[in-house]
């Protein structure tokens, strides 16, 4: 069987896909800015509570619930816009994974309740199930994790969608060789991006000890992250490889940026000062999601160009969005400052 007698055709579009790899680019960077920060604090705060050192974990598990919650908010849109222009694949890969892809609902209610009851129930509780309840949410942001790399790496692989009609239906990408440092890069990220949250927490707490410990992960996972990128770039196909090594000057270019920025992120991690790293993190990140972006690009390239699908050029819907975004923003800025002038008042 043809593999790409399995895509389905693409859908006409409303106005020009660049809008929507746009949106799809900058939602993406604000939603793994969040994740980020939920998942790399809440491992940092678990390690020290291991060694004994409850501070950290009380602080972060504060803000875990409503970090939660904004990374789950910031992940709807991004996903939206990648099925608009890239639909005829996630909906394929999401399929195959079945029950697997399904169970990701299932993990994040289980964190996000596990983080509510730790919040609000940790005086009722044991250190020990406290911290048994607050690793296993940890864990099923895990699952979320390993699901969406392999969904993400599944959907650019049409010639291994044939899987599923030799296996017993449902299956993930164990075979790929890229998909481990990919998962990893993105796990290591975390921690680097969770250690900054935890030193800009401090900042605001005047907590030197959170200052140190966030700055401390921030730099040593970097630095990991850095070598687990060349492992990743490695693991790519021959092709895909040589296209960030030059090939293609626009693939090669976000890669060189983001790993300049990420360069100028640790000068800053290393001075120890988290709101000029958090402004280099921001930048590095958006050109990861930029790199990742052309990577996807690249992949899929044999099957499918963004080029070819037909517009129709009706804006008005498109309009209409660009409405209710802006008014949508001007509301949440409104509310933040009601919400920090009271807090101002209250103090």
């Amino acid at each position: 069987m043809n593999p790409a007698s399995l895509i389905p055709l693409a859908e006409p579009l409303p106005v020009h896909w660049v809008w929507f790899d746009v949106l799809l680019i900058t939602t993406l960077t604000a939603h793994l800015l969040f994740m980020n920060a939920l998942l790399g604090s809440a491992v940092i705060g678990l390690s020290k509570n291991l060694r004994g050192q409850g501070t950290i974990i009380r602080e972060v598990g504060m803000k875990l619930p409503p970090l939660l919650a904004l990374t789950i908010n910031m992940g709807v849109a991004p996903l939206l816009f990648l099925q608009v222009n890239y639909g005829h694949f996630d909906y394929v890969s999401s399929v195959l994974m079945g029950g697997w892809w399904l169970a990701v609902i299932a993990a994040l209610m289980f964190s996000y309740y596990g983080f509510y009851i730790y919040k609000f129930k940790y005086e009722a509780m044991s250190n020990a199930t406290r911290t048994a309840l607050f690793a296993a949410s940890i864990l099923g942001l895990f699952y979320v994790g390993w699901m969406f790399t392999n969904n993400m790496t599944i959907m650019l692989q049409p010639d291994i969608w044939l899987k599923y009609f030799e296996t017993s239906g449902a299956f993930l990408n164990w075979s790929d060789p890229a998909i481990y440092p990919r998962f990893l890069h993105f796990m290591t990220g975390a921690l680097a991006i969770g250690g900054l949250f935890v030193a800009l927490l401090g900042q605001v707490r005047t907590n030197t000890d959170m200052i140190e410990t966030g700055m401390m992960w921030f730099t040593r996972a970097t630095l990991v992250n850095l070598a687990v990128g060349i492992w990743f770039l490695a693991a790519l196909p021959q092709d895909i490889l040589l296209a960030f090594m030059g090939r293609n000057i626009p693939a090669t270019a976000t890669l060189v940026i983001s790993v300049a920025a990420a360069v100028f992120m640790l000068v800053a991690g290393f001075k120890k000062e988290p709101k000029k790293a958090s402004v280099w993190a921001v930048i590095t990140v958006f050109f990861m999601v930029c790199t990742r972006h052309w990577l996807r690009t690249l992949y899929i390239a044999p099957w499918f160009s963004i080029e070819s699908t037909p517009v129709t050029g009706r804006y008005g819907s498109f309009y209409l969005f660009l409405g209710f975004l802006i008014v949508g923003l001007a509301a949440v800025a409104y509310m933040l400052k009601l919400y920090f002038n009271s807090r101002q008042e209250r103090s």
